[in-house]
C-alpha cells in the first residue's frame, strides 16, 4: 500500500463520511476533502497554544483560528474544560471519545433541522498516559457573528428583533428535539448569512447530549445559563429593553402562557441572585469583560 494511502484512509472505527488521518503530531478523523491537508500537518498549529493564528474569543473560553483547509473556510480551536476541572486539567481529556462525540451530535442536530457548524475534523494528541489534547475544526459559518458581537454592533431594532426571534426559535427547537447544550451562552449562538437573511446556529457541542425529553427544570437551567452569559458579557454595555427580553421569552414559549409565566418567575429569581452575587464580582474584577480584540464567532 502507498504511504499516502496509509496516512489517510477510511477505517471501520471512523464515523460515516470521515477518514482516519495521522498528521506529524496528532491523530484525526477528517472529512475526505480535508484529509490530505490534515495529514500534511496544516492544522497541527492548533495544538500550539501560543501560535499567532489563535486569537482571543470575543466571549467565552479559549482561542480560535480562522483559516482555510484544502480551500475550505474553517474555524479551529483547542478543546478546553470549564469550571474547577478546567483549572486543574485545562485542555487534557481521558482518551479521544469526547471530541469524536461532537461529530455525532452535529449530524443529529442537522438531521433534526437545527443549524450548526459542520465538523470538518477532530484531532487528538497524546499528552501523557491516557490524557490527550483535542482540537476541533468546523466549517466556517458565512459572515458569522456570535450574539455578543451582534449586540456590540448596536444593530437597528428591526435586525435585533429578527435575531432575538430566531435565537428563541433555535433554542426552543433544540429543546424540543431533546438536545441539551452543556454551555448555552451568547458566544455559542452564532448568527450567519442564510438564504432568508440572518440564520442562527448553535455551536460548541462539547458535553451536549440528547435526552428522551428535555423537561421543564432542564429548560429553565439551560435558559438561566444563557441569561447568566448575557448579564456577564452584554448587559453592562448594551442591555436589552424589557420589551426585547419579553419578546425572546414569548417567542420561545409560543402559545404556552403557563410556560411563559413559569419562565418569567424562575428566571427573574435567578437574575436577582446574580445581581447580589456574581455581578458585583464581575464588575470588581473585570472578569465580565469579553476579552481583547475581535475573536472568531465560532
Amino acid at each position: 500500500m502507498h504511504a499516502d494511502d496509509a496516512a489517510h484512509r477510511a477505517r471501520p472505527g471512523a464515523p460515516p463520511g470521515y477518514r482516519e488521518v495521522r498528521s506529524p503530531v496528532a491523530e484525526w478523523m477528517a472529512r475526505p476533502e480535508c484529509a490530505e491537508a490534515i495529514a500534511q500537518g496544516e492544522a497541527d498549529f492548533l495544538f500550539a497554544p501560543h501560535d499567532r493564528r489563535l486569537a482571543p474569543r470575543a466571549a467565552g473560553r479559549g482561542r480560535l483560528a480562522r483559516f482555510r483547509i484544502s480551500g475550505v473556510p474553517a474555524v479551529g480551536k483547542r478543546a478546553l474544560r470549564g469550571g474547577l476541572l478546567g483549572r486543574l486539567l485545562g485542555g487534557l481529556y481521558v482518551g479521544r471519545a469526547r471530541g469524536l462525540a461532537q461529530i455525532d451530535l452535529a449530524e443529529r442536530l442537522e438531521g433534526a433541522g437545527i443549524p450548526t457548524a459542520e465538523i470538518l475534523a477532530v484531532g487528538s494528541r497524546r499528552a501523557f498516559g491516557p490524557l490527550h489534547q483535542q482540537a476541533i475544526i468546523s466549517r466556517a459559518i458565512p459572515r458569522a457573528q456570535n450574539l455578543y458581537e451582534a449586540a456590540m454592533e448596536d444593530a437597528p431594532w428591526r435586525r435585533r428583533r429578527v435575531i432575538l426571534e430566531r435565537s428563541a426559535d433555535l433554542v426552543r427547537a433544540m429543546h424540543d428535539a431533546g438536545f441539551l447544550h452543556a454551555d448555552l451562552n451568547v458566544s455559542n449562538l452564532v448568527v450567519g448569512e442564510g438564504a432568508e437573511g440572518d440564520r442562527v446556529h448553535i455551536v460548541d457541542l462539547d458535553r451536549g447530549r440528547f435526552l428522551a425529553r428535555v423537561r421543564l427544570p432542564e429548560r429553565v437551567s439551560n435558559l438561566a445559563r444563557l441569561l447568566r452569559s448575557y448579564e456577564k458579557w452584554i448587559a453592562r454595555r448594551g442591555r436589552l429593553s424589557a420589551r426585547e427580553e419579553i419578546l425572546f421569552l414569548r417567542r420561545y414559549c409560543r402559545s404556552d402562557r403557563r410556560l411563559l409565566r413559569t419562565l418569567r418567575k424562575r428566571l427573574g429569581r435567578y437574575r436577582a441572585r446574580l445581581r447580589f452575587g456574581h455581578r458585583p464580582w464581575w464588575a470588581l474584577t473585570a472578569s465580565g469583560s469579553a476579552g481583547q480584540g475581535r475573536g472568531a464567532a465560532q
